[in-house]
């Protein structure tokens, strides 16, 4: 008789991940480019107590939230949510605020994925399976800091046009004073 049988139910030895693919996967995770390719995930499943405690800390109601967010079922609709975001033509500052938060709990997410990962005991397949949807979050992660991006950059333009247009009516008035000085 073996020394330390297997529970009946666990996989085979041979198809539990080996340290050298562990290594690699969590290698490929750091990449810089492990999002290109990925689509962002359809629906994401989230701790609903992570979640809630997101929200609250930042004084958000169940109201306040876009109908993608499920906060007591804990998913969130994530690909539709940033197709939206990404097509509305101004970002509200409650949609910030929750973009905000979602990164926030999309970071947690990957960092309990490559903590899993790392420490987990896990099937090939299982271990792939957490490798993709981590890499999807990080997709999702980059996705919605360039909406926030993009957002802060059109304030930015904005302020500066309205500077320059500021600046130009007073060139103008000390121009027309100017000439009628002259007179």
């Amino acid at each position: 008789m073996p020394p330390n049988p297997l529970p009946p139910d666990s996989p085979a030895p041979a198809d539990l991940l080996s340290e050298t693919e562990r290594d690699r996967l969590l290698a490929n995770l750091h990449r810089t480019l492990v999002w290109v390719g990925v689509q962002d995930p359809y629906k994401i499943e989230i701790d609903p107590d992570l979640l809630k405690e997101e929200m609250a800390r930042d004084r958000i109601g169940p109201a306040d939230l876009p109908p993608e967010v499920q906060p007591n079922a804990g998913t969130v609709d994530l690909r539709h949510l940033i197709w939206r975001l990404i097509h509305d033509k101004g970002l509200s500052e409650k949609e910030e605020t929750v973009a905000k938060e979602l990164i926030e709990v999309l970071k947690a997410k990957e960092a309990a994925d490559e903590e899993r990962l790392k420490e987990a005991r896990l099937t090939r397949e299982e271990a792939h399976r957490i490798y993709e949807e981590t890499a999807a979050v990080i997709r999702s992660l980059m996705d919605l800091r360039e909406i926030l991006a993009k957002k802060e950059h059109k304030t930015d333009l904005g302020r500066e046009a309205t500077k320059k247009k500021v600046e130009d009516v007073k060139r103008w008035n000390a121009f027309v004073d100017l000439m009628e000085g002259k007179r």
